[in-house]
């Protein structure tokens, strides 16, 4: 154990670097950056606007006039929400330059947020098209965007690929077949897309080299995103450039440290403050009944 200089000393490099062990932590284990954009939010309560109207252009004769055509939208308001935790850690690790507790710790508030705001993430994704309340506003399930498997994807009669293809096709359907397209699963649902024979003989060409080495095929131009918080029976695919998410942030991550009275210990307090939105739900497919 490496015995600090001064306490002073090892109390100011512990303020030092609880923020960027922190946010070292929680950056690579959230998916909401690659999905959706981030605004500020300057009140508790954000006003924004779904559409799933779209504005095509039309022929004009030379003297015609352009016709005039407008989007229809449906206000609505997303209430920001507080999601923070607070550990306890004895002062004396900090007297006593204890960083390998120090940082389990403090690497761990950064894990747990990131859960948080993952499983926050996905379950408003799914209410976004198979309906319900979401930041208090209350969304309509999308006709014909929730898609049952064509069996258990570990059964004989799977096909994983005639599934991703049946999603693709609804958005196609909906006018969001064009863009960036993700399929969230979870790591229990992708250990039967890496052995599937179908994405290894034909995406693959016969090669199984490259799941191997964990560089996962793109079935017809959509890109896997596997996270532990995703459910283990249905599976979200995501137009990333038509769904319109939106990530409000009203607070971002912030840590405060205090010192707890007649104790000897503190108090690690990390919390941020965000909403989730979507501005065309008609962007996101549903597959359910992949696994039981």
């Amino acid at each position: 154990m490496t015995v600090a200089s001064s306490s002073a000393q090892s109390w100011a490099l512990f303020k030092e670097q609880v923020d960027d062990t922190i946010i070292k932590a929680l950056q690579p284990k959230i998916i909401y950056p690659i999905l959706a954009k981030t605004y500020p939010a300057i009140s508790p309560a954000v006003e924004y606007n779904v559409t799933d109207s779209w504005l095509d252009a039309d022929e004009v004769a030379e003297s015609g006039e352009y016709s005039s055509k407008v989007m229809s939208f449906t206000r609505k308001f997303a209430t920001i929400k507080d999601v923070g935790i607070a550990p306890r850690i004895p002062i004396n690790w900090i007297k006593d330059a204890r960083w390998d507790l120090v940082n389990d710790h403090v690497e761990a508030i950064g894990f747990g947020i990131a859960r948080k705001i993952n499983s926050d993430f996905l379950s408003a994704l799914y209410t976004f098209v198979a309906g319900g309340t979401v930041d208090g506003q209350t969304y309509t399930a999308v006709s014909g965007n929730s898609l049952a498997a064509t069996a258990y994807w570990s059964a004989a009669g799977g096909d994983i690929l005639l599934d991703i293809s049946r999603g693709l096709g609804q958005l196609g359907y909906q006018n969001a077949g064009e863009g960036k397209k993700y399929l969230i699963v979870h790591p229990y649902m992708m250990q039967y897309i890496r052995l599937d024979p179908n994405l290894v003989k034909y995406l693959n060409y016969g090669d199984p080299a490259l799941i191997q080495r964990g560089i996962y095929p793109t079935p017809f131009g959509v890109d896997i995103l596997e996270t532990t918080q995703a459910s283990q029976t249905y599976t979200l695919m995501v137009n990333a450039d038509l769904s319109n998410l939106k990530y409000y942030e009203r607070e971002p991550l912030t840590t405060e440290m205090e010192k707890s009275a007649r104790s000897k210990n503190l108090d690690i307090v990390a919390y941020t403050r965000y909403a989730f939105a979507c501005g065309r739900p008609k962007a996101v497919v549903l597959i359910t009944g992949c696994l039981a």
